[in-house]
């Protein structure tokens, strides 16, 4: 995938100057979110999907979070930002019900993901871009999820549920947050992308081919 970073950041180069940083990053990273969709989607919305594909799915975005908050976590405006809104013990909750309730046995949880170092702010706050944007995803795939019968509404579930009704709102906030930074700072568009679609790369990598 870092290929595939590469080009989606330089075929949009010129477009760094849009002012609405939104639509930009958006349709910037549209190949990326594309494909990590297709992975998630044809695990998730499987009706036949077993237990142990689901906690597989758990353990690779857990293994995701962990880096890409530890990376957020280095710049202040990002680590204030990430404040309520970490989705790791939400991970590690879903994690041990699994394990522990369902009887899951547990998953390789130390696959190598080669994570491309965040060098900056900008970075950051692209990265958050699709931390934050994956937890709308997370509503449909939180209705299908509850259609299998082993797992628990309240449990095995919270990291796809997220904010719930507020998921909604904390988004419309993140993006506030990114469209003020990039008005005090308009040339850091390419920078931002480049910190989304290595978010995407990261996922796509722990996911593998997980099925």
């Amino acid at each position: 995938m870092d290929s595939a970073v590469l080009h989606a950041t330089d075929i949009n180069t010129k477009d760094s100057s849009q002012s609405n940083i939104h639509t930009f990053i958006k349709k910037s990273t549209d190949p990326l979110h594309s494909c990590v969709e297709k992975q998630l989607g044809a695990v998730l919305f499987d009706k036949n999907m077993t237990q142990q594909s689901y906690l597989n799915i758990l353990i690779a975005m857990r293994n995701s979070y962990s880096m890409m908050e530890h990376s957020v976590s280095a710049y202040g405006a990002t680590q204030q930002l990430l404040v309520g809104r970490s989705k790791l013990e939400w991970l590690e909750q879903d994690i041990a019900y699994l394990q522990a309730s369902q009887k899951v046995p547990s998953a390789n949880s130390n696959k190598h993901v080669d994570l491309n170092n965040i060098h900056n702010v900008s970075q950051a706050f692209g990265m958050m871009y699709v931390m934050e944007g994956a937890t709308m995803g997370g509503g449909h795939i939180f209705k299908a999820l509850k259609k299998h019968s082993w797992i628990n509404e309240l449990e095995g579930i919270r990291f796809f549920y997220s904010y719930g009704e507020l998921r909604g709102e904390k988004w419309a906030q993140y993006i506030q947050a990114l469209k003020q930074y990039h008005n005090h700072n308009p040339n850091s568009a390419d920078d931002i992308l480049l910190g989304a679609n290595t978010a995407f790369s990261v996922i796509s990598q722990s996911l593998g081919d997980i099925n």
